[in-house]
């Protein structure tokens, strides 16, 4: 009797275990090749392309964000890419800047039953507005 006892705790550890980690590989960002869309300033009177290629392999990739003011578009910039939590985090390099911008990250959360992701921008630690971003494949 104690050893089926045994046998039924066993198993039932082995499942649990299972299902624990099922469900947070299921919860992990998948982190795209490529993503294009928009960002729109807070006002949403101002908007342009914004896009990014990445290497899933070794977390690095560029980011070209569209500006309407000349000299100002981030053309390319190296990112290092991370995952915390559900979010997927494109930072730019600390050593790219260009006369509009600096200090440049873009935080994504990809939306329930979709390919899309929906985020921010961040730029000039704070004195810049953060911009909405839409991207998808």
């Amino acid at each position: 009797m104690k050893v089926k006892s045994l046998a039924l705790i066993y198993r039932a550890a082995i499942l649990l275990g299972s299902a624990i980690v099922s469900t947070s590989v299921a919860a992990q960002v998948v982190v795209p090749t490529k993503l294009s869309g928009r960002w729109t300033s807070p006002d949403g009177r101002v908007s342009q392309v914004i896009s990014t290629n990445i290497d899933p392999v070794t977390a690095k990739g560029t980011l070209t964000v569209w500006s309407n003011k000349v000299g100002c578009t981030i053309r390319d910039a190296p990112i290092t890419v991370s995952v915390e939590g559900e979010k997927l985090i494109l930072k730019v390099d600390p050593s790219y800047s260009n006369p509009c911008r600096s200090d440049i990250s873009v935080e994504l959360t990809k939306k329930a039953d979709s390919d899309s992701y929906e985020g921010e921008l961040h730029q000039d630690a704070g004195k810049s507005p953060v911009l909405e971003v839409k991207m998808r494949p």
